[in-house]
């Protein structure tokens, strides 16, 4: 952290259980755990803090449990904004309202908060790049860019999300195409919408664009595109931004009311489970959600590096199985909505079914909360109640 974020190299010749690579949302989460039950955790990251990161900033209900474990969840609540519904319109402008608990954070506040909480705990910060991670005998050991004092730790976690290059194992993932990229940029507006917007534009599937509310009259708006065959991997994110802010009705009434706003920013993405190493590429595809994911599996990273510190040597061993059971279904569920809404067709007829049926309604608002599989709603009898006859309105 600015002022604090560079440990001297005294600090750094400690012999360290655990070195933690990356301070997002899952770093800062498995340091913090690992730290409160007594042991000698470095977390390090390239950049001090704090530090932007690009993101829609929306916490769904995943998020806001883990917070919520972590005694996070009041602070978070004071400086997000709040809204209990999300707004979801399909390609040819079907709107479904869905309800459930929201709440949106620039990602700079939530990182810094997140990482203040690991270091309270104990967790030791240090700002830098690391160059080199490689296996010893007894455990592991990083060189530093700025720095020619090596790092020794029983143990390391890997929490660089969609980078993967640190990765022993990984030199077909750190070569590989990102899963997805996206754009955002903050816009001060007078006018905007009081609940979260996710639009399918037929321009981005299969992808999404966004509009969520940060309060004080700012907005976060961004587009993404999940990469789906060679027409995708042309796709103009800055045009196809454009576009969305000229022809969509509630981004145009932002954007053209717009008072200031910022420079476009990308990101990539990876979707998928990589637990061979804590916390890799575990973010959702279809939702693109990642914040809710990394926390929950730097919970399952810590528990098991705890138990495999107290010298329980299989423990380590049971971790890739208890993330597949734990996230694989989801992921699972989640591709398969991927693939059906990248057919404007289909993604018409579900989004009617949804507005069509109560119960199809409760269920996709369950998906959100993730007390219902993905499979409920993109299925066969979704399409079926979106070609049913319905009052068509916008």
């Amino acid at each position: 952290m600015t002022g604090g974020g560079h440990a001297d190299a005294s600090v750094l010749r400690r012999r360290w259980d655990v070195v933690v690579i990356g301070a997002g949302p899952a770093g800062s989460t498995a340091a913090r755990i690992l730290a409160a039950r007594g042991h000698a955790v470095l977390l390090v990251d390239r950049s001090d803090f704090p530090r932007d990161k690009v993101c829609g900033d929306g916490l769904i209900p995943d998020a806001l449990r883990c917070l919520r474990r972590a005694g996070l969840y009041e602070t978070v609540a004071r400086q997000g904004f709040h809204t209990d519904t999300l707004s979801i319109f399909s390609p040819s402008g079907v709107r479904v309202d869905l309800p459930g608990e929201f709440v949106t954070l620039p990602r700079m506040q939530l990182d810094t908060l997140l990482l203040r909480a690991a270091v309270a705990c104990g967790a030791v910060f240090h700002a830098g790049r690391v160059t080199a991670l490689s296996s010893q005998r007894h455990g592991v050991q990083l060189r530093f860019r700025d720095s020619a004092t090596p790092v020794q730790a029983r143990y390391a976690v890997l929490a660089t999300g969609a980078d993967a290059s640190l990765h022993p194992g990984t030199a077909g993932m750190a070569e590989r195409r990102a899963d997805a990229v996206a754009l955002r940029c903050y816009v001060d507006s007078p006018v905007g919408p009081e609940e979260l917007i996710i639009s399918f534009d037929r321009s981005i599937l299969p992808g999404y664009a966004w509009i969520f509310p940060l309060g004080r009259n700012r907005y976060n708006i961004g587009c993404g595109v999940f990469h789906r065959g060679e027409r995708h991997r042309r796709v103009n994110l800055r045009r196809t931004f454009a576009a969305f802010t000229q022809r969509f009705e509630p981004a145009r009434e932002v954007w053209s009311a717009r008072q200031a706003s910022t420079s476009l920013l990308g990101a990539t993405l990876r979707c998928g489970l990589e637990p061979r190493w804590a916390v890799i590429a575990t973010t959702f595809p279809f939702t693109g959600e990642g914040i809710g994911k990394a926390m929950e599996s730097a919970e399952a990273a810590a528990e098991h590096l705890a138990a495999a510190l107290a010298g329980d040597a299989d423990a380590l061993a049971a971790y890739p199985r208890i993330l597949h059971e734990a996230f694989r279904p989801r992921y699972t569920g989640y591709q398969l909505a991927e693939h059906w809404i990248a057919s404007p067709w289909v993604s018409d007829l579900v989004a009617r079914g949804v507005r069509r049926s109560e119960r199809l309604r409760r269920a996709a608002a369950g998906v959100i909360s993730e007390s219902v599989d993905p499979r409920t709603v993109f299925s066969v009898r979704a399409l079926a109640a979106g070609l049913l006859p319905w009052p068509r309105w916008r």
